[in-house]
């Protein structure tokens, strides 16, 4: 570096060295903005009466869309003004944003964790109603807020100089001046809430996968165990022909067992062309009992769809969730020895920040790819997206 050069000169040869991470947060840019409005836009025409699982989906894409659009610009203007970012109100706004739209994400990632929860691990039992699903979107929204506020207090324009030491810049950044208690007390909070939500998610997304894991192990033995028992059974062809099986009668009487009282030769004559019914009122009791048991199992198939479809949509976010934690645990740990030292951006070489950025701001991710994974484990919504691209009536 040329060390009789200005502040202006010095701020644009550390832009050039950002270019490549000015591009990444340039494509998280277009990539969040498209793809979470292109989720809102699906549940606003699309999918109006989307199905409870999908209740928290177009909540959570708001959020995405306002980190993506907040978090991406600003670190775009950051990396541009380097040593010349001086407008301090603007950047305590953007840190405030910042801090506001992520503890949202978590936040909503909390609820939906408990909301799946609810409904997989505990069925039978008061689940969220639409009452306490807005409740704790206020409340997240509230404690979002108040989470950001501080923010505004400890980051500012920052002075700092060049390695020669004749030149003197300002960033936007953690201030050292701050009050070391306050601070303190604000990391505490932080991380107590950061520290309380993975381990609701850990604890909640556990349960339901040893559930999901569970059912899907018992499904699994169940086919094969009929498989094994059709495969061993060598009169199996001929019951299948046969209309009115001795099987079929079990059936009936098991599902109505008003038909066991009455007598059996009153109801059933035998003859060598199987079973026929000579009693008017029985053979309406057994119409009826054949009508309950097709309504017992249409019934039982509707509800093992249903809860296939609810189990597809835990998977879904648990996927979403691994994707969170794997994005903000960079940034997470970055923050912490950002705040135990207040010179450690003025560590590195340009090389270095330049690879220390892209990891502090990898957490942009998790508000990007949310609309892929939809769009991957959600057949509606890919379907429905393809018809709002093409313009298509579902």
């Amino acid at each position: 570096m040329r060390y009789n050069i200005t502040v202006s000169e010095w701020n644009s040869e550390l832009a050039k060295l950002l270019i490549p991470n000015s591009f990444i947060l340039t494509l998280y840019l277009l990539c969040g903005i498209t793809g979470n409005i292109l989720v809102i836009l699906v549940y606003t025409f699309k999918m109006k009466k989307h199905s409870e699982d999908r209740y928290f989906i177009p909540a959570l894409a708001v959020s995405d869309l306002s980190a993506c659009i907040v978090c991406a610009s600003f670190g775009i203007l950051l990396n541009m003004m380097q040593a010349q970012f001086t407008n301090n109100s603007l950047c305590k706004a953007y840190w405030f944003f910042a801090a506001f739209t992520t503890y949202m994400s978590i936040l909503l990632l909390t609820i939906i964790a408990i909301h799946r929860y609810l409904k997989v691990c505990r069925p039978l039992r008061a689940q969220m109603s639409l009452f306490w699903k807005r409740a704790a979107l206020l409340l997240a929204l509230v404690l979002s807020i108040l989470l950001g506020c501080p923010t505004s207090l400890l980051y500012g324009t920052v002075e700092f100089s060049n390695a020669s030491g004749n030149l003197t810049g300002r960033r936007c950044s953690r201030m050292n001046d701050v009050n070391k208690t306050g601070s303190s007390i604000y990391s505490g909070v932080i991380s107590l809430v950061i520290l309380s939500t993975i381990t609701v998610l850990v604890v909640c997304y556990g349960k339901v996968g040893r559930t999901i894991f569970v059912h899907f192990k018992h499904m699994s033995k169940s086919a094969l165990s009929k498989n094994v028992q059709k495969g061993q059974s060598p009169s199996s062809s001929d019951l299948r022909s046969c209309d009115t099986s001795a099987t079929h009668s079990t059936d009936i009487l098991t599902i109505n067992p008003e038909l066991s009282s009455v007598s059996i030769k009153q109801e059933l004559n035998t003859d060598n062309s199987g079973i026929e019914i000579s009693d008017t009122n029985v053979i309406a009791k057994v119409k009826t009992a054949k009508t309950k048991f097709k309504t017992v199992k249409v019934s039982l198939d509707a509800e093992e769809k249903n809860r296939s479809i609810m189990y597809k949509f835990s998977l879904m976010f648990m996927v979403i969730t691994i994707v969170f934690l794997i994005c903000y645990l960079p940034k997470v740990i970055l923050m912490v020895m950002e705040g135990r030292n207040p010179k450690f951006w003025e560590n590195f070489s340009s090389g270095q920040r330049a690879g220390v950025l892209f990891l502090y701001r990898f957490y942009i991710v998790n508000n990007v790819v949310n609309p892929f994974i939809y769009a991957f484990m959600d057949m509606k919504f890919r379907q429905e997206a393809k018809n709002l691209l093409t313009c298509k009536h579902s």
